[in-house]
């Protein structure tokens, strides 16, 4: 049974259940590959940013979560950021996944809504999208109902590319 479409902030608790998650994502939409090291350094970040010291001025990310301590049924990563021209801030989504178990839910609904409301709060612009190899059209389709869409993104892969082999997957 699934648990009713609430987000809640993601607690160190949460820990291996999000590593399950991004495990999934990953399989799902990863375009490259991942880095363990890496993706544990943003997780830890997320879960708990009291161990971040005051002189670090790196990325502050917040995990939103759907579901129980040790049984989460969906997660969004969002954190500021900028683009390289400008100094003001925007809201960055870096992951917004469903375990494909709790898919017939409001889940994903639940967590882009939880996106904008981030947005509300902090009267700073969400910019979110879509990259994935799976049902892409169907996720466009329902973030296209939620948010204004600005663009689209295309992605070349040279022969020569280490991930050449996934090219395949891509064009699909």
């Amino acid at each position: 049974m699934s648990s009713m479409s609430i987000v809640r902030i993601a607690r160190v608790d949460d820990h291996s259940e999000i590593w399950r998650l991004f495990l999934q994502a990953h399989h799902e939409n990863g375009l490259f590959p991942y880095a363990a090291d890496k993706t544990e350094w943003f997780i830890q970040r997320a879960i708990a940013p009291w161990m971040i010291p005051d002189w670090d001025t790196g990325v502050r990310p917040v995990i939103g979560v759907i579901g129980d301590v040790g049984h989460l049924e969906g997660i969004v990563m969002i954190t500021p950021g900028e683009f390289w021209y400008t100094r003001h801030k925007h809201i960055e989504e870096y992951l917004v996944y469903v375990d494909p178990e709790c898919r017939k839910t409001f889940h994903a609904r639940a967590l882009i809504k939880w996106m904008r409301e981030q947005s509300n709060r902090t009267s700073i612009p969400l910019l979110t999208g879509v990259i994935s190899n799976e049902r892409t059209k169907t996720k466009c389709e329902l973030y296209g109902r939620m948010i204004p869409k600005v663009g689209e993104f295309f992605l070349h892969i040279p022969m020569s590319s280490v991930l050449s082999s996934s090219a395949a997957i891509v064009a699909a």
